[in-house]
């Protein structure tokens, strides 16, 4: 009977140890940053995640999912996937959010990160 060391056979054995940025992750940062979008649009955290429609709630939706969307792990990719976001956001359609983003990029000139 053969037997093997851990990592002796390429592609056996545990998967690579994958590093994640320092600081918080997953809803956790969404909060932070929900909170920091609110209180520089002057508005609510719980208007930022409700359904009302005006100009300067839209522009604090848009401007967080534009946040978190340009967020980078390590390798420099997105750390949060559209629909990830728009779970965090209340449940709106993915589309939404990629919809969100593209419009924050062209009201305020910023391109993706």
């Amino acid at each position: 009977m053969l037997t093997y060391q851990v990592g002796c056979i390429p592609g056996y054995g545990p998967p690579p140890i994958r590093t994640l940025p320092e600081g918080p992750r997953g809803k956790a940062f969404f909060d932070q940053t929900l909170a920091a979008v609110a209180s520089s649009h002057g508005v609510s955290p719980a208007d930022v995640l409700g359904l009302a429609r005006s100009r300067p709630l839209v522009h604090a939706r848009q401007e967080l999912a534009w946040r978190m969307r340009n967020a980078k792990d390590s390798l420099g990719k997105p750390r949060f996937s559209f629909p990830q976001i728009a779970e965090w956001m209340g449940g709106f359609d993915h589309t939404t959010i990629m919809h969100g983003v593209r419009a924050h990029e062209a009201r305020t000139g910023r391109a993706r990160a």
